[in-house]
């Protein structure tokens, strides 16, 4: 008779290791570059890293879903903003709430 094996266990849910992972992406880091400069909607978003608004929802869910941003809304409009972060210099830094810490060049 052969041996049964064990169904394989999903990993389980890492909040640090999914902000670590939003910053992996080029459209996202384009929007954490914008929005070192101040919250935006979804809308002039796309329209300065110059893509379509549905291609930027999806990422902001997945940044917002990450702690990474957090929302506000302003009539029918969602203003995105950075979460935990701080400009200096030439430098974005961000914060999770684990305590973890990111630096990003602002060119």
């Amino acid at each position: 008779m052969a041996k049964k094996s064990k169904p394989k266990s999903k990993a389980q849910p890492n909040p640090q290791a999914d902000w670590y992972a939003a910053f992996g992406e080029p459209t996202r880091l384009a929007l954490i570059g914008v929005l070192a400069t101040g919250a935006q909607t979804v809308t002039k978003l796309a329209r300065e890293i110059e893509t379509e608004m549905v291609n930027v929802s999806h990422h902001l869910k997945i940044m917002r879903d990450a702690d990474l941003v957090i929302t506000e809304r302003d009539g029918r409009f969602v203003i995105y903003q950075l979460m935990g972060a701080t400009v200096k210099g030439t430098t974005l830094e961000l914060a999770h709430t684990s305590g973890a810490k990111v630096a990003l060049p602002l060119e």
